[in-house]
């Protein structure tokens, strides 16, 4: 299907969706202004932070820009409002490709004090207007109520929605993949050529064609013992003359892109030649073990229950590898496998990398809250058709968690030479995105749509 015949049936459902939600939290006869947001300036400065627009306002205009507005009301088309200044300083030029604007009624504003002229037009009461979007000061220089701007149980409502997904919405994330995976190729070639990890990341870039902003989230690109680092920040470059510099043994790259402000969150693991042979076979188990856990994924199951079968599977792999002693029951129930893999199995994708609603049991707000012995778990709600998902195990050698677990009363249970021997090579993540379809679950990042 034409991505412009995608977007509009993706509008009209959104139409359908606000006006269940307003008719549900009590705001029926209101109009909707949703604001992207506004620059943040560093502290004493002139310049500001990288922008990102809201995501709930990029769910109907997939333009990631500042000062930028979208009305919503019954019987209307939507309205969008654009500030676009007059401006010597920086190209305000927008492009607006008719695959999504002709589901719009367009604008054009010179700047944010141009908007209460611009509601007046519209014939909108202030009174029945809801404001949502981080400007506050805006919503009441506009008249709206205190009560009407952000209220909690329409905000809470949209992010229970946001889980599920339209079908344009998971062509995005499908493409966001697609895109994704060049750079992942492009990594793995520069990784395996002796690429240090400011080398790997300009390969990926460039393999993508993005810049650094224009990613989803700050790439980890971690060679050897830095890949113990759940979100490893650096990109640790060398010269020709430093002769220090350690061979590359394993990478684990945590990398993603963004099509129309949809985000891919990949991870792949890859050993270089001569790499110790039990690293290489622990990385074969963990790719076998993420496939069963996709294969397990069922609509109506709990991806609770779905995090708990991968420490399940990774207790019987730490015992089958040798890293640990005893039997799989004993490491789960001593919670041993947390030391190996300290963070949740997945979390919601879209809009944002951790989308929202994860925890959400209902759309009125209640929550559903993680186990206590997994407090990092990020999704809790049962799996339902049209979300889309990352399935990311993994098992690390993280010395902060190793040592409490030295010190302690199971030591015993630990291969401690095996452990020291492969502390070094850092840790193993795979991770794929997953939609749960009409027709059964599908990998976004291994098979194409």
């Amino acid at each position: 299907m034409h991505t412009e015949s995608l977007f509009k049936a993706h509008i009209n459902q959104q139409q359908l969706e606000m006006a269940d939600a307003l008719e549900h939290t009590g705001f029926a006869d209101c109009a909707v202004l949703i604001y992207s947001g506004k620059l943040h300036y560093h502290y004493a400065d002139d310049h500001a932070g990288t922008f990102r627009a809201w995501g709930h306002f990029l769910r109907w205009i997939p333009v990631d820009r500042p000062d930028f507005f979208v009305l919503l009301r019954a019987s209307h088309k939507p309205r969008f409002l654009p500030v676009l200044p007059n401006d010597y300083w920086h190209d305000q030029h927008l492009d607006m490709p008719d695959w999504w604007a002709s589901s719009f009624d367009i604008h054009p504003l010179l700047s944010v004090s141009d908007l209460t002229q611009a509601m007046r037009s519209t014939g909108v009461n202030a009174d029945r207007l809801i404001f949502l979007g981080e400007n506050e000061a805006l919503a009441t220089s506009l008249g709206c109520a205190a009560s009407h701007i952000n209220p909690s149980n329409l905000l809470t409502w949209l992010d229970y929605q946001r889980a599920y997904k339209t079908d344009y919405e998971v062509h995005c994330l499908a493409d966001a993949n697609a895109h994704a995976l060049r750079g992942h190729q492009a990594a793995h070639d520069c990784f395996q050529a002796g690429g240090d990890e400011y080398d790997i990341h300009m390969a990926y870039l460039q393999a993508c064609k993005v810049l650094d902003p224009e990613l989803p989230y700050n790439n980890i690109v971690a060679l050897n013992a830095n890949g113990a680092v759940l979100h490893y920040q650096h990109k640790k470059r060398y010269t020709s003359a430093d002769s220090h510099r350690p061979a590359n043994q394993v990478l684990l790259i945590d990398a993603g892109c963004r099509a129309h402000s949809y985000c891919s969150d990949i991870t792949r693991t890859w050993c270089a030649p001569g790499v110790n042979t039990d690293f290489v076979a622990l990385l074969a188990g963990m790719q076998t073990l993420q496939l069963a856990i996709v294969d397990e994924i069922r609509v109506g199951s709990s991806f609770v229950e779905l995090h708990k079968r991968t420490h399940a599977k990774l207790a019987d792999l730490l015992v089958n590898s040798g890293i640990c002693y005893g039997s799989a029951e004993q490491l789960l129930a001593k919670g041993i496998t947390r030391t190996f893999l300290p963070h949740g199995l997945g979390h919601l994708l879209g809009l944002q990398v951790h989308d929202v609603g994860g925890r959400l049991a209902d759309p009125l707000g209640n929550v559903a809250p993680p186990p206590p012995e997994f407090p990092t778990l990020r999704t809790t709600r049962a799996i339902d058709e049209r979300m889309v998902f990352t399935i990311e195990p993994g098992i690390y050698f993280i010395p902060v968690l190793l040592q409490a677990l030295r010190s302690g009363p199971d030591a015993g249970l630990a291969n401690w030479s095996l452990i020291d021997t492969l502390l070094p090579l850092g840790g193993i993540r795979i991770e794929d995105n997953i939609w749960v379809g009409p027709h059964g679950v599908h990998n976004l990042t291994r098979n194409t749509l």
